[in-house]
């Protein structure tokens, strides 16, 4: 008799114990959020990701680069929970991506500092980047010589995108440019090559590189933010479908809180 309700009360121990161990393990998981994509937009979702695991200890997010249109592909093959995304959707996307917009950034044209070029027409952009003009000698206020050296994006790149629809009018880039794989890389290029000119979005052309205006004006964040600089494109959050759980919750973060607007303001430009 005695020997019974001893087995009775383990079994009533061990199934109180399987009820609450779960709930333990539950309160002390941490939610992890996996990011790849834009170079542009990174030094701004890391950040914002900074920020987030500060405000939020039971989150951990792990970023990582590689250019929009790999973050593109991962998101929708399910490899990671948000793209970070340089560019406008497009119909050649993925079908059932959902484009967060968190911000606007802006591109510049940008030359090696040797060459103090102050400004330059879309007539000038278009010919220059096409190939069409191929020595400074012909570009008026130019202060370099010789043939001019084009440094560009790769294929993967959502400013590439961006530079050929808002500053050439639609037009290619030449293929004799040589393409670097991020915004670091090719800025690299251009602050190593007194005869090249490239393209940059504005955090990257803050330093090491000869800014130039373009149609006279300043490429600056001041005159993006109030809408006189033609240049002026939007990073995304994408996610495969409606964003749901951690990932819904660190966009909508960004979207709606005043420290996420705070670190945007710094230099790119709030959607709000």
């Amino acid at each position: 008799m005695h020997r019974s309700r001893r087995v009775a009360a383990l079994l009533a121990a061990t199934f109180t114990l399987s009820i609450v161990v779960p709930a333990i393990a539950f309160a002390t998981s941490t939610s992890t959020i996996t990011i790849s994509g834009a170079t542009a937009s990174f030094p701004l979702v890391s950040l914002l990701v900074q920020k987030y695991e500060k405000l939020n200890k039971k989150v951990k997010v792990k970023i990582s680069q590689g250019g929009t249109q790999v973050g593109i592909n991962d998101v929708a093959a399910g490899r990671v929970s948000i793209a970070d995304v340089s560019r406008d959707p497009l119909s050649a996307d993925p079908a059932g991506l959902v484009f967060y917009p968190i911000a606007k950034y802006y591109l510049c044209v940008v030359t090696n500092k040797a060459n103090t070029l102050s400004n330059l027409t879309q007539a000038q952009v278009e010919a220059i980047f096409t190939g069409k003009t191929r020595e400074w000698s012909k570009v008026p206020g130019a202060t370099a010589s010789g043939p001019i050296d084009l440094i560009s994006r790769n294929s993967t790149a959502g400013t590439l995108s961006n530079f050929t629809t808002l500053l050439m009018g639609g037009k290619k880039v030449s293929t004799l440019a040589s393409e670097e794989a991020s915004e670091g890389l090719q800025r690299s290029a251009i602050e190593k090559d007194p005869n090249s000119i490239g393209f940059l979005s504005g955090y990257f052309a803050s330093q090491g590189v000869n800014d130039v205006a373009f149609n006279g004006e300043a490429c600056t964040l001041a005159n993006a933010t109030a809408g006189s600089y033609a240049g002026v494109a939007r990073f995304y959050e994408v996610t495969k479908g409606k964003a749901t759980g951690a990932a819904s919750a660190f966009i909508g973060w960004i979207e709606d809180s005043a420290a996420a607007q705070k670190i945007i303001s710094t230099q790119w430009i709030s959607l709000k």
